[in-house]
């Protein structure tokens, strides 16, 4: 090659070879150029694809929390399933402080988790429950929150930073309260209870209410003034609701005292209040015999027990319980015993009544009423007794019957004759 290089030769070039040099060089130059960056988008969108993706994902709406001492801190933690199959991740807290109590809780009814099952692209709410110690001392603290999914493909974890004062933080946000907290009723009835729902916020809310009863019971919210059950209710800014709460109890229920909690939610707003029902119980009083019959036959002159049974199938104790009867005159009963202290729910007792009816009772069937007296129950029956004669005195009864009939006759035959 001469001095000077490729340039040299090119300047040595005809000037027909020139322009065809120059077009080489500037197609060969410019393809290069434009093909590099293709060949790097390329290679970057299959890094991209390449990306595994998360099952879940974790959701805590705050990391930095401010609470005073003795004081519990609650907030929604959402688990988002990112796939379309059914995902189960089990959840943990770490690090948590001595003395303090800190949980996963399902929503309604609440009780400690520690994994939720999340279907397909959808997501599952739980809460975070941590409640502080009267008496721990102020300063920084800090629990970590981690979760897993089964397949143990996914995990992440959370910190949450807890800085506890000693003066109680205003939460704002709902309150729930009840001026007459405690009622009582019988059992198997409706009792209405009236509780104050403020929206302590400078916003409009729209809280959903729940409550969280015994089994079986019914519980329904209505607004104050009116017949529409409710699930939920609109609250203006710095506003007070009124709602009726209404409480079914099962007709069976035991007496006693039952407590019955009524949340009200709003997004991370939430209150709740303890109603208590008292239960007096119901008494029902049986009164029958054991061949299932109320009635019985007695010899006239001769003292005749009677057997009979007296129940409670109902839910309170019946107390002093004695009886009475209405009766054919100069017939006496005695009751034995004469008197029951109590028949608790569910006792079944054997009486017996003893009836003597008169030596000269005429044969035939008696209506006996029988009555209970007590402050808690009462009850009557009725028991046929058919009374029977002795055989001297019904031979004597038919030698008087004949005797009136052989005198009637012989005066229809002296009057005849006439």
């Amino acid at each position: 090659m001469p001095k000077g290089g490729i340039f040299m030769s090119i300047g040595l070039l005809k000037p027909g070879r020139w322009l065809v040099c120059s077009f080489l060089v500037s197609f060969f130059f410019f393809s290069g150029y434009s093909f590099a960056p293709t060949f790097a988008a390329e290679s970057t969108e299959k890094k991209d694809s390449s990306d595994t993706k998360d099952s879940f994902n974790l959701i805590l709406p705050y990391k930095d929390v401010t609470v005073g001492q003795g004081q519990d801190v609650t907030m929604d933690t959402e688990v988002v399933n990112r796939t379309k199959n059914p995902v189960r991740v089990g959840l943990s807290i770490e690090g948590v402080p001595s003395g303090w109590e800190v949980n996963f809780h399902s929503r309604y009814p609440s009780y400690p988790v520690r994994s939720v099952m999340v279907q397909g692209e959808k997501s599952t709410t739980v809460e975070f429950k941590a409640k502080v110690p009267e008496k721990t001392k102020p300063g920084s603290y800090e629990i970590r929150v981690a979760a897993k999914d089964e397949a143990g493909t996914t995990s992440q974890a959370e910190k949450i930073s807890f800085q506890v004062t000693s003066k109680k933080v205003e939460t704002g946000g709902l309150k729930l309260t009840s001026q007459y907290p405690v009622l009582g009723t019988p059992t198997g009835q409706t009792l209405k209870f009236t509780v104050d729902l403020k929206n302590e916020t400078n916003k409009p809310l729209t809280a959903s209410l729940v409550a969280q009863a015994p089994t079986g019971w019914v519980v329904r919210f209505k607004p104050q003034f009116g017949d529409t059950q409710v699930s939920s209710i609109a609250l203006k800014e710095n506003a007070t609701e009124t709602l009726s709460v209404e409480i079914d109890s099962p007709a069976r229920a035991d007496a006693g005292e039952f407590p019955v909690t009524v949340r009200a939610r709003a997004g991370a707003f939430e209150a709740s209040t303890n109603l208590k029902v008292t239960l007096k119980g119901t008494t029902d009083l049986k009164i029958g015999t054991s061949i299932g019959t109320l009635n019985t036959s007695v010899t006239a002159g001769k003292k005749t027990p009677v057997p009979f049974l007296v129940g409670n199938a109902g839910t309170a104790a019946i107390r002093n319980l004695s009886f009475l009867t209405k009766k054919p005159e100069k017939w006496t009963i005695e009751f034995k015993p004469d008197k029951i202290d109590a028949l608790n729910p569910g006792d079944v007792r054997e009486l017996s009544m003893e009836i003597l009816a008169p030596a000269r009772a005429i044969a035939g069937d008696y209506l006996i009423s029988l009555s209970t007296n007590s402050p808690d129950a009462s009850k009557t029956v009725e028991f046929r007794v058919t009374v029977s004669t002795p055989t001297f005195w019904g031979w004597i009864g038919a030698l008087i019957v004949a005797a009136v009939v052989i005198g009637l006759a012989v005066v229809f035959v002296r009057l005849g004759r006439r």
